[in-house]
């Protein structure tokens, strides 16, 4: 049901939901723009860190003054509601842009696009907001479906719900999506820094050239078996699963999602660097 606020937002469609929160697409009367408002469930509103989350959420979008990340157009805090307006993106998420568009991206395309997710990535990790702990920020669920490609082939980062601050403890949950977590994410007693999203920006470049997880896996495999094969197993090699992979792109992805963070790229700069090496 698309929630009551007020004359200013017309309903257009729901556009998806996940485990906290819903998102509807709607019309913005008062800029004429389309907008997606993401609405809390009501049963979390009771949940105090779900609850903080939401509003951090809200924090980071408006401090993130980026091309590449999808902007925070207002956020409403109703009695009984709360809700993110945000930038809305004509497209489609990079999960289906691979996956009905082009499968495996070409060279060019990918290194344009993991550039364009590294920079929004970078800005993150650099920028200090008026949070405890924020002084940078992590996103810590980068995976395709949070990547949205627009019509024009744009790139945008969307939802930040579970990031934390680089100088922040984290919580005592394991969140993210295990495919797409560096080790020490998994594990609930190491600690999260800029390395944790490096890793996951390489199982994104992984994807991106290959077209494929970059694990076998089955839709009977748990979270679990994934977590173990992050933990213990090398990435399947790029060019096994598509033959026409630039074989330079391998030594970039084996680096960003070394086991060890200290055997990564320590910084965004460093990959970013290491991607443009590419297009000499």
């Amino acid at each position: 049901m698309f929630p009551d606020l007020g004359t200013q937002y017309e309903f257009i469609k729901t556009l998806g939901s996940g485990g906290t929160a819903k998102v509807h697409l709607a019309l913005d009367k008062h800029s004429g723009f389309l907008v997606a408002i993401k609405t809390l469930f009501k049963d979390h509103l009771k949940d105090k860190e779900t609850l903080e989350k939401f509003k951090s959420e809200a924090n980071i979008y408006l401090m993130l003054d980026h091309p590449n990340i999808v902007s925070l157009k207002d956020f409403i805090i109703k009695k009984d509601s709360i809700h993110l307006v945000q930038e809305y993106v004509d497209g489609q998420t990079l999960e289906e842009y691979i996956q009905e568009v082009t499968g495996p991206i070409p060279s060019e395309v990918s290194i344009d696009i993991i550039k364009d997710i590294i920079s929004a990535i970078s800005h993150a990790h650099n920028k200090n907001i008026p949070l405890p702990g924020y002084n940078g920020i992590l996103h810590l669920d980068l995976k395709p479906s949070n990547v949205m490609i627009s019509k024009s082939r744009s790139v945008k980062i969307i939802d930040y719900g579970i990031s934390q601050g680089n100088d922040q403890n984290r919580g005592l949950q394991k969140m993210g999506t295990p495919m797409y977590m560096a080790p020490e994410q998994l594990n609930i007693s190491k600690r999260l820094d800029i390395r944790t999203d490096i890793y996951a920006l390489g199982v994104l470049l992984h994807e991106m050239v290959t077209g494929s997880k970059p694990y076998s896996v089955s839709n009977k495999t748990t979270k679990e078996e994934i977590g173990d094969l992050v933990t213990n197993s090398p990435l399947l090699r790029t060019e096994k699963l598509y033959p026409g992979v630039d074989r330079r792109f391998q030594q970039i992805i084996d680096k960003a999602t070394n086991k060890n963070p200290d055997n990564r790229h320590q910084s965004c700069q460093q990959l970013f660097a290491a991607i443009e090496e590419l297009e000499v």
